[in-house]
């Protein structure tokens, strides 16, 4: 049996992979990235919540002032020094920029009140008190995770997985928001279509993964089999995403 494990998936491959063949169809225009950006410039102080091995954020903040890059696990922090260091090596005035802090998404963080302009998390959540105190007066927190019926095919089959048949997560966030005292809240809940080209390739998003809290192949692959008869597409095994988004200002 193969238990999802963060610090492992941190040594092994961070939070990169590229080693799966898949591709993605976008059924929104929402995109997480391009909604951090736009909240950024050059005297902007940000924090990013539950970075991983910050593949894409070293590349998407590096306009901001300062960045503090921030992960509970630190083997995934030190994939995000590497990967700093492997774009702005040479560029120092935008290397220094950056800075790495273990934290804890569900608190206390370790900051003073109103430090930051800018707060972030992705596919990790947020304790929102503690985003709340730490965001300066009219500072914006945006955060984008997976839903509970995320893969909800792929659950039902198995019978379990992350949040499998619980409450939606997002009326709890939004009950923490508003709870916290934030009131200027934008809502968004969207779907993507994950298209995998092999079996193999599947299988190493869900041994990478919480999506199935455990891969057992011994049984499992039989019952991954089975989802491969129904989702299989021409353009590959189909895997339903659906997720949702918020951008708070405070």
């Amino acid at each position: 049996m193969k238990k999802f494990d963060y610090k492992e998936i941190g040594t092994e491959i961070g939070w990169n992979f590229a080693k799966m063949n898949y591709s993605v169809d976008h059924l929104s225009d929402y995109d997480y990235y391009k909604e951090v950006v736009k909240h950024i410039t050059p005297t902007t102080k940000m924090l990013d919540i539950g970075c991983g091995s910050a593949e894409k954020t070293t590349r998407f903040y590096s306009l901001a002032n300062k960045i503090y890059l921030t992960d509970f696990e630190s083997e995934m922090l030190k994939k995000a020094k590497k990967n700093v260091e492997k774009y702005y090596d040479e560029i120092p005035k935008i290397k220094k920029k950056f800075n790495f802090r273990i934290l804890d998404c569900n608190g206390p963080f370790n900051f003073p009140d109103n430090s930051f302009d800018l707060v972030v998390s992705r596919h990790c959540g947020a304790n929102m008190k503690e985003v709340f105190r730490v965001l300066k007066k009219g500072g914006v927190f945006i955060s984008e995770d997976y839903s509970e019926d995320d893969c909800q095919e792929l659950k039902d089959l198995f019978k379990r997985g992350q949040d499998y048949n619980k409450e939606p997560l997002y009326k709890k966030v939004m009950n923490e928001c508003l709870d916290a005292g934030f009131s200027e809240i934008k809502f968004l809940k969207f779907e993507e279509i994950e298209y995998y080209k092999t079996i193999d390739d599947l299988k190493y998003l869900l041994t990478h993964t919480p999506i199935l809290d455990y891969y057992d192949e011994k049984q499992d692959d039989k019952t991954l089999k089975k989802y491969l008869d129904k989702f299989l597409t021409s353009k590959g095994i189909r895997l339903n995403r659906r997720l949702y988004a918020f951008t708070i200002k405070k």
